[in-house]
């Protein structure tokens, strides 16, 4: 069964109830009836998106991604170095370590440190239970699938 196989039939009370609704909103001059414009069909083929627009903007979007990714690992990759090997080094590419943009950045690093150690010293145990996180929640997500897609049946 799939979304477009419900749909509802003159028969489910569609017709009373717009019918109702009419006669209620009927009180305040509602709905006015207005005759669409002329040219209606052809606006909305003239708006419908053009295939070179649509390119583009996929262009534009696999651009944007890739920037974004190198930006991310550039930064992953600073931040390892800095945590890793030499918590001195990335601040010295920004300047002196003793003010500044430099000491945000070792700042930050030396922040860093404590928590990076502790899961790396954790590794085993902390894989583990991600683990067990991630295919709990992806068996809890078959279960809630079938249970929906039966009662789904069983309501049709």
């Amino acid at each position: 069964m799939g979304p477009g196989d419900a749909q509802l039939t003159p028969d489910d009370g569609i017709d009373a109830a717009e019918a109702e609704t009419r006669r209620l909103l009927g009180r305040y001059g509602e709905p006015r009836a207005v005759q669409p414009p002329a040219d209606l069909a052809l606006r909305v083929l003239d708006t419908l998106a053009d295939p070179g627009l649509a390119q583009t903007g996929s262009r534009l979007r696999r651009i944007y991604g890739g920037v974004i990714l190198v930006c991310v690992v550039a930064l992953l990759a600073l931040g390892a170095w800095g945590v890793l090997v030499d918590s001195s080094g990335p601040a010295h590419l920004f300047g002196d370590v003793g003010g500044g943009l430099g000491e945000l950045l070792l700042l930050l690093t030396l922040a860093a440190k404590p928590l990076i150690n502790l899961l790396l010293t954790a590794g085993v145990a902390t894989a583990a239970v991600i683990a067990a996180i991630a295919v709990g929640s992806w068996l809890w997500w078959l279960l809630l699938r079938r249970e929906l897609a039966a009662s789904l049946e069983a309501s049709v």
